[in-house]
């Protein structure tokens, strides 16, 4: 019984910060997309992009170029597949599922927002090629849902405490440099990226309460059985 009171604290606490969480990113995305996007104020990117544009080296746009191809579809849709099939493959449907979803919803958010907000992209692009609107950024978006995934994935193994920090604090140090790669190459500006970061940290919150309170409903079903 004490067992079973601690899994319960530990769950609404849980499920406190996660909602938390949910409701200061969709503040903060929506301080941004007024103040920022639809006011068109143009500061904090101005000074993003100066201060960016003092680190430009032909080395790192190279790198640059690189680093942003891992938020783009070519990536991440055969990454997803693997994902999906390997737990489909060790009778893991559930999160075969949920991996499905979170990747599906994601792709689709970026698009509906894209169409809202209209926003143009920067000026002298480093590439070529980026096209549609900037706001939020796509493959900025894709990069921290994949990795927030993977970190959920992580999480559920039976890796050593160190392991799954170590991982976790390695994917978001690569999420965060597919953005910084956006900026440095202005085919986004950093609010775009800002802006992706919080869509995304408001999906995940949204599944992580959803998956919550869907475990705690068949935990008290399987104790009633019991």
């Amino acid at each position: 019984m004490k067992k079973d009171l601690g899994y319960f604290k530990i769950s609404v606490i849980e499920f406190i910060i996660a909602a938390v969480i949910l409701l200061l990113s969709i503040l903060l995305f929506s301080i941004i997309a007024d103040e920022i996007v639809i006011e068109n104020e143009s500061s904090f990117d101005t000074h993003v992009f100066t201060y960016i544009s003092s680190f430009t080296t032909p080395f790192i746009t190279r790198a640059a170029m690189i680093v942003t191809n891992f938020g783009s579809g070519f990536f991440l849709i055969p990454a997803y597949l693997c994902i999906i099939f390997y737990h489909i493959k060790n009778k893991k449907n559930q999160v075969a599922i949920l991996v499905a979803i979170v990747a599906t919803v994601s792709l689709l958010s970026g698009w509906l927002l894209k169409d809202l907000f209209h926003r143009p992209r920067p000026q002298l692009p480093l590439i070529s090629g980026a096209g549609g609107y900037s706001f939020p950024s796509g493959h900025s978006l894709g990069g921290f849902t994949f990795s927030g995934v993977l970190i959920y994935l992580i999480w559920r193994t039976s890796l050593s405490p160190f392991l799954k920090w170590l991982f976790s604090i390695l994917l978001v140090i690569f999420s965060l440099l597919i953005g910084l790669s956006r900026i440095y190459l202005r085919v986004h500006f950093a609010s775009d990226v800002l802006g992706s970061l919080l869509v995304t940290v408001v999906w995940l919150s949204l599944t992580f309460i959803i998956m919550e309170t869907i475990e705690k409903k068949t935990h008290a079903n399987e104790k009633l059985s019991n």
